[in-house]
């Protein structure tokens, strides 16, 4: 009878065991080994900081070649003092890696078409369409022109390197960022490939909404025909008053383009229209329409003290950790504070002893899409000017979790990566372009929905329609309390897993996509400054997400979304 509990408490440790040691479903997802993360030596507990937690330490690493002070603030900003640029570089790669470094490592899979290695088959559309865009290809290109061509920037991004990487050496188990143990993954060596990556994905996050705006443009001039798709997509609207003055005299232009002698049935595409809308979730996304910025500078001659006063704030997606880490970086060269990007050396937009600046985003079209004749399904050659040239191959192998792998051939011509998708839907034209092409024409062809068979309906119908859909709308809002606009609107400061729990839902704040404090549901201004240039210069700044990117933090390091002073000590000359 004895051995009856024996076998009884093995068969109930054995399950245990293996129980805690896999990750289990849970639903579309799965949950972390729970062993590990809960475990009270090395699990999620270990992240939790302290109120008064102490950041102090004397840290000896061989890569350095002089002594640098940091000095921490009340908000953990780091004041770096260094004999040299490179060693200022080194110590703010190593600052990222302590505070930020799982977003770093997060964004740069995300660039390099990475995610499926770590999330599962499910992010395998958005891996490949990373791969096929190139920005691997593009991050090796930059590395090695880097490489040969600028020693100076070689120098900082390597000693950058080599600050993460010193960080990530003397990171115990028990310290990993909380979002490792989460999602049930190690943290891997820094590469200078990896900040060219993060820096193509800043510049596809910034100008690649043509990325597949250019192909759903596309697919809508052809189902609409040119000249309707002319009149709600036009490219600048009646109603805009530029700030050059009217009248204004340019000199003549020096080029004078010539249209080529197809352009009607290249380019414009006027003939019937055979193209059918269609819908596909697996069609890219691409990034939002509204990613841009606000800039102004006042002159000192318009300001009360004699100094001029320059503004910045570049309106980005609202995320947990934030894009932004604050610094000051002080050596022999320069003094300079302001906003820098974790996973990339320096200072993005700030001010120094000298002069302020900010960054201001135009989405200029940079991506241009060309449709390819290949010779057989084997895309070995493309035809070209009238002949068939041969196409080199890249191959691609993206690592799935609990699968195999994939392998991708992409064809490589003198335009690029071949990039092969799904279906491409049809774009909506902008609200104020179609208002004001019905206010020219009540009777504007679009107002009348193709759907009632019996009526064609005008701009007044259109009108009424949309009064009586809102009166039900906010009828029902009033029942949810939700009748505010701050509730209705109800932004969101996601966390980059998407999890709400670590997220900032529902802030109580106005604004809109094209009102004052133009902040939507999850996108808005992602770091305001304003800098006013006096001999003793006064700065703030404000951004949402605090230094910290550990959700484990005290919520004034993490989860900050107040004004603040800058305390940087630069005087102008």
């Amino acid at each position: 009878m004895r051995l009856l509990p024996f076998i009884a408490s093995a068969i109930v440790t054995v399950s245990l065991v293996t129980v805690l040691n896999v990750q289990l479903p849970i639903g579309k997802s799965k949950s972390p080994k729970l062993g590990y993360f809960l475990s009270p030596q090395q699990g999620f507990w270990k992240n939790a900081e302290k109120v008064n937690a102490n950041f102090d330490a004397q840290i000896l690493a061989k890569d350095l070649k002089g002594k640098v002070d940091v000095y921490m603030d009340d908000r953990l900003v780091p004041h770096i003092y260094a004999e040299n640029d490179e060693d200022a570089y080194f110590v703010q790669g190593y600052l990222h890696a302590q505070f930020r470094l799982w977003q770093m490592d997060f964004q740069t899979r995300v660039a390099a078409g990475r995610l499926s290695e770590i999330a599962g088959a499910d992010k395998l559309s958005i891996d490949k369409f990373f791969r096929r865009l190139g920005m691997v290809y593009g991050a090796e290109q930059t590395e090695q022109m880097i490489n040969e061509t600028n020693p100076v920037m070689k120098a900082t991004v390597d000693a950058y390197t080599a600050g993460v990487n010193a960080y990530l050496k003397q990171l115990s188990p028990e310290n990993i960022p909380f979002e490792y143990k989460l999602m049930n993954y190690q943290p891997e060596e820094w590469t200078p490939k990896k900040t060219y990556l993060f820096l193509m994905f800043m510049s596809y996050d910034l100008t690649g909404r043509s990325a597949t705006a250019d192909l759903q443009l596309t697919n809508t001039r052809d189902y609409l025909g040119f000249d309707l798709f002319d009149k709600l997509y036009t490219n600048q609207q009646d109603s805009l008053d530029p700030i050059i003055p009217k009248g204004t005299e340019f000199a003549k232009a020096s080029l004078h383009p010539v249209a080529p002698t197809n352009a009607d049935f290249a380019y414009l595409h006027k003939k019937d229209s055979t193209v059918m809308a269609t819908n596909s979730s697996d069609a890219p996304e691409a990034p939002d329409k509204n990613n841009g910025s606000n800039n102004w500078a006042v002159a000192g001659s318009k300001t009360k003290s004699g100094r001029p006063i320059l503004c910045s704030d570049p309106h980005l997606g609202l995320n947990l950790p934030s894009l932004w880490y604050e610094v000051q970086i002080t050596t022999p060269t320069h003094s300079t504070y302001g906003a820098s990007f974790p996973g990339s050396p320096a200072v993005i937009i700030g001010f120094n002893d000298s002069l302020a600046w900010g960054v201001t985003n135009a989405g200029r079209d940079v991506l241009d899409y060309y449709e390819l004749k290949f010779k057989d399904s084997t895309q070995n050659e493309y035809w070209y000017n009238g002949a068939w040239k041969a196409t080199t191959k890249r191959t691609e192998v993206i690592k799935v979790k609990d699968s195999a792998d994939v392998v991708e051939e992409i064809a490589m011509t003198h335009w690029g990566d071949e990039l092969a998708g799904s279906p491409i839907p049809l774009t909506k034209p902008e609200a104020y372009v179609l208002v004001e092409q019905m206010i020219k024409d009540t009777n504007f062809s679009v107002a009348d929905d193709i759907r009632t068979a019996n009526k064609i309906e005008s701009l007044k119908d259109q009108v009424i329609l949309g009064i009586e859909n809102a009166t039900i709308k906010l009828a029902q809002l009033e029942k949810e309390n939700k009748l505010s606009w701050s509730a209705f609107k109800a932004t969101r400061v996601m966390h980059l897993t998407k999890t709400d729990a670590l997220s900032r839902l529902n802030l109580p704040i106005g604004g809109g996509v094209n009102i004052i404090n133009a902040t939507t549901e999850a996108h808005g201004p992602s770091w305001r400054m304003v800098v006013h240039l006096t001999d003793e210069i006064e700065a703030y700044g404000l951004y949402p997400g605090g230094q910290s990117g550990n959700p484990g933090s005290p919520p004034g390091w993490h989860r900050r979304f107040q004004k603040q002073k800058s305390n940087a000590s630069c005087r102008s000359r």
